[in-house]
């Protein structure tokens, strides 16, 4: 697991992981970790705020296949980093999201 650690650090940038992970020793954290403080540098908390806020503003047309719109939940979804609610996330979003006149 360290030579991971090793080679993640030669071709990521010695300087991008000093300034990531700034408080401790690149060198010394385990591969995993290193791999999640790059994406946190990547993909700030904005951009899945953006992500989620767009997701959680989806509702379908009238004109649009229910299975359509299920297709465009799951893609919004993924770039919404919900982890293990993901199914619980989709499943309030398809009900809020289903036109109003098919709920009645």
């Amino acid at each position: 697991m360290q030579n991971q650690s090793v080679l993640f650090l030669t071709l990521g940038g010695r300087q991008l992981m000093k300034n990531v992970a700034f408080l401790n020793v690149p060198v010394e954290l385990p591969f995993e970790e290193l791999k999640s403080l790059l994406m946190g540098h990547i993909f700030p908390v904005g951009f899945w705020a953006t992500e989620r806020a767009k997701f959680n503003s989806m509702i379908t047309a009238a004109n649009i296949p229910c299975r359509e719109f299920i297709l465009q939940l799951n893609k919004q979804a993924s770039k919404c980093n919900y982890g293990d609610r993901l199914e619980e996330k989709l499943y309030d979003r398809l009900i809020a999201g289903i036109n109003i006149s098919l709920q009645s």
